[in-house]
């Protein structure tokens, strides 16, 4: 799963290629030509940052949730990966076309796959009787549901945003990384509204 992460990571960037140009390019030329590519920039930002809050939710979730696999769990793990390989893709596909909705609703989808599936595993691995979860806390386990959600509902609403106003819809598919990547921010939000997570 890391070594597929990896490749992705790695296709990402592949995607913007370096502006073609016959004869010669004075930097002028040659900024403009960049700054054309900035939608294909602003794409590999935020699959960045979308991809490392899977990859730290998987991460997480496969050392300290899971300490054995079985087939149904190897295959739920494909499907999550077949959704993560999509992503250059759908990448690419809004760093092309930034201004039609249909790439962003796309692009969400992708989203929406993953960390569905993300929600299903978490799902799984508590409720079948294979896997041992009684070192889970129950508070660590609400947290990691809760982390699942947000990528949800979240993208859920980045669809929504894609139709509308669509600079909107990238920051709600990339916002639930706030509680993936920086620790302790379910316990601050605890702290700050007074209640308990």
């Amino acid at each position: 799963s890391d070594g597929m992460f990896a490749i992705v990571f790695t296709l990402l960037v592949i995607e913007i290629k370096v502006p073609e140009v016959h004869g010669l390019l004075s930097s002028t030329e040659l900024w403009h030509r960049l700054v054309d590519l900035g939608p294909l920039f602003i794409a590999y930002v935020a699959s960045l940052i979308v991809l490392s809050m899977f990859w730290l939710s998987h991460n997480f979730l496969y050392s300290f949730f899971v300490k054995e696999i079985n087939r149904e769990l190897v295959l739920l793990n494909l499907l999550y990966l077949g959704g993560v390989t999509l992503i250059p893709f759908t990448a690419h596909l809004i760093g092309q076309y930034p201004e039609t909705p249909l790439a962003l609703f796309l692009y969400g989808l992708n989203i929406l796959f993953i960390g569905g599936v993300h929600v299903g595993i978490i799902f799984y691995t508590q409720h079948s009787k294979e896997f041992d979860t009684a070192h889970i806390t129950p508070r660590l386990l609400k947290q990691a549901k809760i982390r699942a959600n947000l990528t949800v509902i979240f993208t859920l609403l980045g669809l929504g945003a894609a139709i509308i106003y669509t600079p909107l819809a990238i920051v709600l598919y990339a916002f639930p990384i706030l509680f993936n990547i920086i620790p302790g921010t379910l316990n601050a939000l605890e702290r700050f509204f007074g209640f308990e997570i």
